[in-house]
């Protein structure tokens, strides 16, 4: 069975729905509607709340618990977001962009460039943060062609290459004399 709503809620309602005017973002909005629910008293559970809203029952029912811990103002403040820290320090993003941008680099992969790093700043760093950065802030693609066949022959590329040069002059000098012609 859902759990009833059993709190006191110590706004009136006409304060609710000013907050709400003015208040900005979605998930601060939802928590003051649900403050605004409770107060009327339409919804018992928290389930029927939470549906009505679109969130989860425990989302609604840690609003509520933060409601009565710290009251309102505390309430719609919205705390996300995480310890992000920087894994690539300045001194290895300026070398990064030195070897990406150096037209004589000979780097093919980001294990390689990820190695080179490490030799020559001694400072590890993982791959994923490597190649994350790399794309995000140099939009780079470190792509190497393919191999050659190891039975490939090199003169039958070159008479290939030959005859498809003297075909196309011929196509294109045949597609002049019928535009002339036209």
């Amino acid at each position: 069975m859902p759990k009833k709503i059993q709190i006191a809620i110590k706004e009136d309602v006409d304060f609710l729905d000013k907050l709400l005017v003015k208040t900005s973002g979605s998930l601060k909005k939802d928590r003051i509607k649900t403050l605004i629910l409770i107060k009327k008293g339409k919804y018992v559970f928290y389930s029927s709340i939470a549906k009505k809203l679109g969130r989860t029952e425990k989302t609604v029912r840690g609003w509520a618990q933060e409601y009565l811990k710290s009251g309102i103002s505390e309430m719609l403040s919205v705390r996300s977001g995480g310890n992000n820290t920087k894994k690539i320090s300045e001194k290895m993003a300026n070398a990064i962009e030195q070897k990406l941008n150096d037209p004589k680099t000979t780097i093919t992969s980001y294990v390689e460039l990820l190695k080179i790093l490490e030799k020559e700043l001694n400072e590890s760093v993982n791959y994923g943060a490597l190649y994350a950065h790399c794309k995000r802030k140099h939009q780079s693609k470190l792509k190497v062609a393919r191999k050659s066949h190891y039975k490939k022959d090199e003169n039958a590329e070159a008479f290939f290459k030959k005859t498809l040069k003297t075909n196309l002059k011929s196509v294109e000098l045949f597609l002049i004399k019928i535009t002339l012609n036209l």
